[in-house]
């Protein structure tokens, strides 16, 4: 299977890039610079923004021979850096693109407290979330979140509960992941997921098909 990646020079996407090609895929991901990302065997790396529909599409037809079977997307918004619906726009740009290609496959990164898992985050949480700027960041993903199921696309959003950088290797050994719905009910404050557990789940349900129009919140 070969895949298109936004987000994969990110603390989360360098993991799923390391997950596709350690199980034997192939990718071509869409970088705004080439330096950020070290190349490999089996990864094409197309430089460009998921903000131009002409960038996504260079990246798509980059490897003539491979179509990509699906896009898995690890993006994330710098609060007051990032444009206004960076997250929104680019994954409604890739959708486009995706979908006039025929391909119809795509899994999101999202965050827990997006959607139906608001009502089931601990309070502490939804101060942090509410009176910091992480909160234009949540805005973005809930944006995602609406606007995808408008679409035709065989969508699944993993909301991640509050990532685990600790295990910096690429190589980490991953950890069990707990799927607790939509809703996320059983949600707590001590709630954490490391980012190869992510990148492995990620995957899996790309390579998979599994939660094919659904959300679902991971922690370990």
């Amino acid at each position: 299977m070969h895949f298109l990646l936004l987000g994969a020079s990110g603390r989360t996407g360098q993991h799923v890039v390391s997950e596709l090609l350690s199980q034997g895929y192939t990718a071509v991901a869409l970088v705004r610079t080439s330096s950020s990302l070290t190349p490999r065997p089996g990864l094409t790396i197309v430089t460009g923004s998921p903000l131009s529909k002409s960038d996504i599409r260079n990246a798509l037809f980059a490897v003539p021979s491979l179509s990509p079977s699906a896009a898995i997307i690890t993006l994330n918004t710098v609060p007051q850096v990032s444009p206004p619906r960076f997250l929104a726009d680019s994954c409604a740009n890739v959708c486009e693109v995706l979908e006039h290609a025929g391909i119809r496959r795509i899994v999101v990164m999202s965050t827990a407290g997006v959607g139906d898992s608001w009502d089931n985050l601990p309070w502490l949480s939804k101060a942090f979330l509410s009176w910091t700027n992480v909160k234009y960041a949540l805005e973005d993903h809930s944006l995602v979140d609406r606007e995808i199921r408008l679409t035709k696309m065989d969508w699944t959003l993993v909301r991640a509960v509050r990532l685990q950088f600790d295990d910096q290797k690429l190589d980490a050994t991953k950890r069990e992941v707990k799927m607790l719905g939509s809703n996320g009910v059983g949600m707590s404050l001590s709630d954490s997921v490391s980012v190869t557990s992510v990148a492995s789940f990620l995957v899996k349900v790309a390579v998979e098909g599994l939660l094919v129009k659904s959300a679902v919140v991971i922690t370990n």
